[in-house]
């Protein structure tokens, strides 16, 4: 050793200072699992006096396992699904966890070889973000779940134990929002949701089924808000349209281009309102009235699963069956279940409403 450095502090100089043993150590490092509150307050003392940091390689040598969340996804490019995957990289870092990202492609086998992989690698648990839903992607979650425990964030079932970001109530939140502002009705720019069922265009349609409001048929829209843009220009020749609830903040945002190329002014002739709440919206002219996703609280949630899955003898039923081509015939959403769910609020992350300059009441003679 080097004249002067001195060795950094191992585990062992830890227990030593505690008054513990090295396995117990071990356990507190891994989230410390029956430990009593004393054992906890000494060892968390011991590993701030010497400044202690664990070597996590060490630990996966010793262990054969990494201490590592693994993250697998069909696409993070979208706000939302980086978002989750920050939240996820938080929580997981005050844990001592490392995160891997792996985003699996298009084929039946190419997915199942990703898969494989990743479970050889053993990390500690695997949280599936399948926000879009890719069909190929989650029906491999039971066979992931065989061998990890596994959270997946999604709006697909309930009872199969995923992590709801909440669209269903946003949909529904901001629809009867715009209502309030006097408008007769609100059309929808639906997004992609390949198959989720409690989506923000179910929220959407069950806001105007209460209030009795008319429900024309969504216009559906890409991810490219160039399209967004014609879609707003085509809207324009519709009078009658005086609110619009866009599918998320970028689409809204081309929403309210091609309105404004088209001569009409937001909100005085049209309210637009997104979804997500991407800072995009606070810059935009007008600036956009959205439902705010916390993602990065849904991402820390599923960390927190993971975390104490071993304390838990209840866990869900993880459902997919690997090796579907095709998506099954889904059921019809049970909105009495997801109310359920939402009263007894132990999953719920908070959301809401942010009301900025795109969205007023209709002018007189229009909409009331």
């Amino acid at each position: 050793m080097a004249a002067g450095k001195r060795r950094a502090p191992s585990i062992k100089d830890v227990a030593r200072k505690a008054g513990v043993s090295v396995s117990t150590v071990s356990r507190y490092l891994n989230g410390g699992r029956n430990l009593s509150d004393g054992k906890r307050k000494v060892i968390a003392e011991a590993v701030k006096d010497l400044n202690y940091r664990p070597n996590t390689i060490a630990r996966a040598l010793v262990s054969n396992e990494f201490q590592s969340i693994a993250v697998i996804a069909t696409d993070i490019s979208l706000y939302g699904s980086m978002q989750l995957v920050q939240g996820i990289e938080l929580a997981a870092r005050r844990r001592h966890y490392l995160v891997t990202v792996t985003l699996v492609g298009n084929g039946h086998e190419k997915v199942k070889e990703t898969v494989d992989q990743l479970i050889q690698n053993r990390p500690v648990g695997c949280i599936i973000l399948d926000v879009e839903r890719s069909s190929l992607l989650h029906s491999f979650a039971g066979y992931i779940a065989q061998s990890l425990p596994t959270v997946i964030v999604d709006e697909a079932d309930l009872a199969s134990g995923s992590l709801l970001i909440g669209a269903y109530e946003g949909g529904y939140q901001i629809t009867k929002y715009l209502l309030r502002l006097g408008h007769k009705t609100v059309f929808h720019v639906s997004i992609p949701e390949n198959g989720n069922k409690y989506t923000r265009s179910l929220g959407w349609r069950r806001a105007l089924e209460e209030a009795g409001a008319p429900i024309e048929e969504p216009l559906p829209c890409t991810w490219d808000f160039r399209k967004a843009e014609q879609i707003g220009r085509y809207l324009c020749s519709f009078p009658e349209i005086t609110a619009i609830f866009a599918g998320n903040d970028e689409v809204a945002a081309g929403v309210i281009r091609g309105i404004l190329l088209e001569g009409k002014k937001v909100p005085e002739d049209v309210s637009v309102a997104g979804f997500d709440g991407n800072p995009i919206g606070e810059v935009t002219v007008p600036s956009i009235t959205t439902w705010r996703q916390n993602f990065q609280g849904i991402g820390a949630k599923a960390v927190e699963r993971l975390a104490h899955w071993p304390d838990s003898d209840d866990q869900p039923e993880v459902k997919g069956d690997y090796g579907l081509h095709k998506a099954s015939e889904e059921e019809e959403p049970d909105l009495d279940q997801l109310q359920q769910s939402r009263a007894m609020g132990d999953e719920q992350i908070s959301s809401r409403l942010i009301i900025r300059e795109s969205t007023a009441p209709p002018r007189s003679g229009h909409g009331r």
